[in-house]
């Protein structure tokens, strides 16, 4: 183990040049400033998971569009009808046109989702 109290100890000091003095509401309002400078915050999953792009849609639209719950009922048609894979699957997203293609053609068939 390490003996930290046997390490010395330092003490820094320093100066400036500039003796202005700055009042608590004038660093609030630099701080501020300084705040509304930086890039906004990276999104939550659940927040990117619930947009959708022109060319993309997203598993919570795909559930809407076809009026189900179940996330199951879109992997069995995956496996059985012929849905379209994910483009991306962390968050899922479709090609909004090969979806739409798709139900397209099934409705046309006589098959119902």
């Amino acid at each position: 183990m390490f003996d930290y109290d046997s390490y010395p100890t330092i003490k820094f000091t320093y100066t400036t040049a500039n003796t202005q003095k700055v009042t608590l509401s004038q660093f609030k309002n630099k701080q501020e400033k300084l705040l509304s400078s930086l890039p906004l915050p990276a999104k939550t999953y659940a927040e990117l998971n619930e947009q959708s792009t022109p060319l993309l849609i997203s598993h919570a639209e795909v559930l809407e569009m076809f009026q189900i719950t179940s996330r199951a009922t879109i992997y069995k048609w995956r496996q059985t009808r012929g849905f379209p894979e994910p483009i991306t699957l962390m968050p899922l997203r479709w090609l909004r046109s090969a979806v739409e293609e798709w139900k397209d053609n099934t409705s046309r068939f006589g098959k119902q989702f």
